[in-house]
């Protein structure tokens, strides 16, 4: 990672919580009606919607992707606009919040850092379409999908794992379940969680339903013949989503290697220690969220400069990476896979070119 924007991203995070009160002060003296407009909590509401931006902001200095943020600011206003905000609110805000930045960030940071802010407001000016849309247009019709949504919409757990059961015997394969029901389907209660269309709860119970299915297919995995190559599987800190990364950990286990699934929010002091101790060929790094991005070029930088394991290869993969081309590059990591099965191939090519 840059260095020089990795401080400025860090300028911007110490400066979020002071940033974010002076942008809503602002944006009520320009807007008059917000206390009538948003109820009794409209200030913590607005305050913690524009902390949310500011630290998504500074991630995006960090990797200096003014495309991330616009994507970040189209799907946050698509958010806030299902839950009955006003777009216009919403635009008045980012703003308010571009004016206070260049008024109190240091020269060398806000000439930064502006630039990425005017691009994602032009972007939400123009009304551009979000991705989000065509992503769940491209999996919304298939029909076992759509029965396993139905059936944990209507958290009838045993319907569920009987749509994954039938086809594995019809003949879809594990690792074609994973690809074409399971992760489209995570993908859409996750967007519906955010639109506002399924609450919390809803989507705690289609992640605890998947990972109950996934540990229901493994006693039919038929893995590969042994590749005598070890992976290690983990999330970056904080980062507690790990449907997607044990998808990946066990498609590389069909595929013959060996592998050691860490879970979810490993500390990276601990990580590092493993990684002396164990000397995988692989690491499979997963960042579900692009608040995630720093920490993760961080833990890279820390492998990288560590003698004993610095030739370790890194693959990445998240949502992040789906949305800004060569965004791993910039955080330093060996490969990109946007898909599980992606992930093999990709693997297999980085360890045995």
């Amino acid at each position: 990672m840059d260095k020089t924007a990795r401080l400025a991203s860090n300028i911007i995070d110490s400066v979020a919580k002071a940033v974010a009160n002076w942008t809503v002060d602002e944006h009520k003296v320009i807007n008059p009606y917000l206390p009538a407009r948003y109820g009794t909590r409209w200030r913590e509401d607005w305050t913690g919607h524009t902390l949310g931006v500011l630290h998504m902001l500074a991630q995006s200095v960090a990797v200096r992707s003014a495309e991330l943020f616009s994507h970040s600011m189209r799907w946050t206003h698509e958010s806030f606009k299902a839950r009955g905000v006003d777009e216009i609110d919403l635009l008045q805000n980012a703003e308010t919040m571009r004016e206070i930045l260049s008024k109190e960030l240091p020269p060398p940071v806000h000439q930064t850092t502006l630039p990425i802010v005017d691009a994602a407001l032009d972007d939400i000016r123009a009304k551009r379409s979000g991705e989000l849309a065509a992503e769940a247009g491209e999996t919304s019709e298939k029909e076992a999908i759509l029965t396993y949504l139905t059936a944990i919409l209507e958290s009838d757990g045993a319907a569920a794992e009987a749509t994954i059961m039938s086809a594995l015997d019809r003949g879809v394969s594990v690792p074609e379940i994973y690809e074409s029901i399971l992760a489209p389907a995570q993908t859409r209660l996750g967007q519906m969680w955010h639109r506002g269309e399924i609450n919390v709860a809803d989507e705690h119970f289609g992640s605890a339903t998947t990972q109950a299915v996934m540990s229901r297919l493994r006693p039919h995995f038929k893995p590969a013949p042994a590749k005598n190559r070890l992976m290690v599987g983990t999330s970056t800190p904080g980062d507690l989503h790990e449907i997607g990364l044990r998808m990946v950990v066990d498609l590389f286990e069909l595929d013959g290697w060996n592998v050691v699934y860490l879970g979810a929010n490993t500390p990276i002091a601990d990580l590092i220690e493993f990684l002396e101790r164990r000397r995988p060929d692989l690491l499979a790094l997963s960042v579900s969220t692009a608040l995630m991005l720093r920490d993760a070029g961080e833990l890279i930088e820390c492998i990288r400069e560590n003698a004993q394991i610095s030739t370790t290869k890194v693959l990445i993969g998240g949502p992040p990476f789906r949305c800004v081309d060569g965004l791993w590059r910039e955080i330093g990591a060996d490969g990109c896979a946007l898909s599980a099965t992606q992930a093999i191939a990709l693997g297999n090519q980085l360890v045995n070119p």
